[in-house]
């Protein structure tokens, strides 16, 4: 039997992502056994799909019923509140899925529940596990092109359509989409943001949020990041992600930054060149399931995953220093600013 017992609530179809990950990637560690959603119609077709014989309308039956020591939160972020504390309280650890919270100081007070309860959170940034982004984040961290002085992740779609929940939600392109590049931007750098410049447009009359973002971030130590991702391209998709050295630079492409096929470039000060053609299948499926055994091998071993929810503050706060600086007309804002109030979701 797998160790691991996990829950999945939210059964939309991200849900069925994951769970096709994790039967993919976990192995013995642990499997699903237990879904939870008030649509009993979209539960059952989710339970019936992937063999899961617990089903639960509330989360608060799932939390009680004692089935579960993991849980996989795939619910909008207004929902999280409801979920996270009685969790934590019974010591559930839990893959939350990004935004972790509405704002700063939703994803604080997250993760003193979790502390109190002894619980562990991991957020799912699964484009981190990306061959690409893996492979870039060594390279950096060993020294490959020395210290790091410029970092740009920029990602160009049609994105024109916006359904479900998303369609209402004022926070929008950057917190349920871009939010994964200032992440890798972040987790790159190896250095907390110092302060962030973004004005964004809403382009889309149909939607409550911001279609195109673009960000300057500025980190300690003196490098910069800037993002630019725009749901108005309406041609040549691309997705790629540059990083600039004092001793060479690394260039990764694809199409977009879902896809596991991508081509990453290296090249030296010293005339040192690396390429390497990534192709990755179901690479969704698979980072998912990287991402939930990320946290399973961080509760074995009684450590910290890297994704976990104490590392992801900081892009939180990134977050919000963007939503502040495009209220104000994207005018520069220091994140010390979002510190001192984290609970002000602008």
């Amino acid at each position: 039997m797998p160790e691991h017992r996990i829950g999945i609530i939210g059964t939309g179809g991200i849900a069925r992502v994951h769970a096709n990950g994790y039967r993919a990637v976990l192995g013995d560690l642990g499997s699903v056994v237990a879904g939870c959603d008030p649509d009993r119609a979209r539960l059952n077709s989710f339970c019936d799909r992937h063999d899961v014989a617990l089903r639960f309308e509330t989360t608060d039956e799932l939390i009680r019923s004692g089935e579960v020591d993991v849980i996989a939160l795939l619910t909008p972020p207004a929902v999280r509140h409801e979920v996270i504390g009685p969790a934590a309280e019974r010591g559930i650890h839990m893959l939350v899925e990004k935004p972790f919270g509405e704002c700063l100081g939703d994803a604080i007070s997250f993760l003193d529940a979790a502390e109190d309860g002894g619980a562990r959170i991991a957020v799912n940034h699964e484009l981190r596990f990306m061959p690409d982004a893996l492979r870039t984040h060594e390279l950096v961290t060993a020294g490959a092109i020395g210290d790091v002085r410029f970092i740009a992740h920029d990602q160009f779609q049609n994105r024109t359509t916006v359904g479900g929940w998303r369609a209402t939600e004022k926070r929008l392109e950057i917190s349920i989409f871009s939010i994964h590049l200032l992440d890798k931007l972040r987790w790159i750098a190896g250095k907390p943001p110092v302060s962030v410049v973004c004005p964004t447009r809403a382009w889309n009359a149909d939607v409550a949020g911001e279609t195109f973002a673009s960000l300057t971030v500025q980190f300690e130590g003196g490098a910069v990041g800037t993002m630019v991702s725009n749901w108005h391209s309406p041609r040549v998709p691309e997705c790629r992600l540059r990083v600039d050295g004092v001793s060479g630079s690394i260039l990764s492409t694809k199409q977009a930054i879902v896809d596991g096929d991508a081509t990453l470039r290296v090249e030296r000060s010293d005339g040192g060149v690396e390429t390497t053609a990534y192709r990755l299948k179901e690479a969704m499926a698979h980072t998912m399931g990287r991402s939930m055994r990320g946290l399973l091998e961080a509760v074995d071993g009684g450590g910290e995953p890297m994704h976990s929810g104490l590392d992801n503050l900081q892009t939180m706060a990134m977050v919000d220093a963007a939503y502040l600086s495009a209220s104000r007309d994207g005018a520069r804002v220091e994140i010390a600013e979002v510190w001192e109030n984290p609970s002000a979701a602008s």
